[in-house]
């Protein structure tokens, strides 16, 4: 009997789909991580041609980030750079820190997206990937929307081009480049669900017993055909004075038990008579 390997860890459509479900965990956490980090490129207030805060040493989609340490006490203790920094909200508490303009709505709807998406691919991937078959036109869609996944993550550099950056964005920090290589790695297993085969087929064994009852045919003639070789059958036959023939069978059964047949054929008629013994 043929059929699909189906089963937890299987892996039907071969083993490169284990290399696509470790490689979409790093890529989903990277995707986190340049999403919501305060990091996502240098802010140098100097530089900027707007009214930005001082006080911001980085920009994130949502979140900003600023020095643990006052611009005196910094001085005070001889640090030239700021080393440290804490994560804050942009416009907490109504303040007007910042302006939205579209490049930033934009990298921020796109940053989101990457996210829902990503978490969605992730759960889809390590369940198909691992336990259920699909065939090879399948996977080439998820490889698309895998491909589309990669897209969103780097849209979200659209935030360099936004007024929150502006001219005071020197280069990305650790939440910019995870998301460039998030977008690589989105990419790179999308083109590896190109390279998935069809689902493996393998023969199962049926392990069926089938039982035949007791009143079907087959049954019934091995039955009987076991009868006849057990019983045995001796013919004797005589000559009486008057002419008489006399045929005597004695049947031997397995039970037992014995049957005597005799035929008794006088001239010009013939008639049978069976005794049971």
């Amino acid at each position: 009997m043929m059929g699909f390997r189906i089963g937890c860890c299987s892996f039907p459509n071969g083993g490169i789909t284990l290399a696509l479900s470790l490689l979409i965990l790093p890529a989903l956490l990277f995707t986190f991580w340049g999403a919501f980090t305060c990091a996502y490129a240098d802010f140098d207030a100097e530089k900027a041609n707007n009214d930005m805060p001082a006080d911001m040493t980085a920009i994130g989609l949502f979140w900003r980030q600023v020095p643990i340490f006052s611009t005196e006490l910094k001085q005070a203790a001889g640090f030239q750079y700021n080393v440290l920094g804490a994560c804050r909200p942009y416009n907490l508490f109504g303040e007007n820190v910042i302006y939205y303009d579209r490049p930033f709505v934009a990298a921020r709807g796109f940053g989101v997206l990457a996210v829902v998406s990503g978490c969605v691919m992730t759960v889809a991937i390590w369940v198909f990937a691992i336990c259920i078959p699909m065939k090879q036109n399948a996977w080439r869609i998820i490889g698309l929307v895998l491909a589309g996944v990669g897209l969103c993550q780097f849209l979200t550099l659209l935030i360099l081009a936004s007024k929150v950056c502006s001219a005071g964005c020197a280069n990305l920090k650790a939440g910019g480049i995870l998301s460039v290589v998030a977008g690589v790695l989105w990419v790179v297993i999308g083109m590896l669900c190109f390279l998935v085969g069809e689902p493996k087929v393998v023969e199962e064994e049926n392990h069926d017993t089938q039982v035949a009852s007791i009143g079907s045919p087959d049954n019934t003639d091995e039955k009987a055909q076991s009868q006849l070789e057990s019983e045995q059958t001796t013919t004797q036959q005589h000559v009486e004075e008057d002419g008489t023939i006399v045929i005597e069978k004695t049947t031997t059964r397995a039970d037992g038990g014995v049957t005597v047949t005799k035929e008794v054929i006088p001239p010009g008629l013939g008639t049978s008579v069976e005794l049971s013994a």
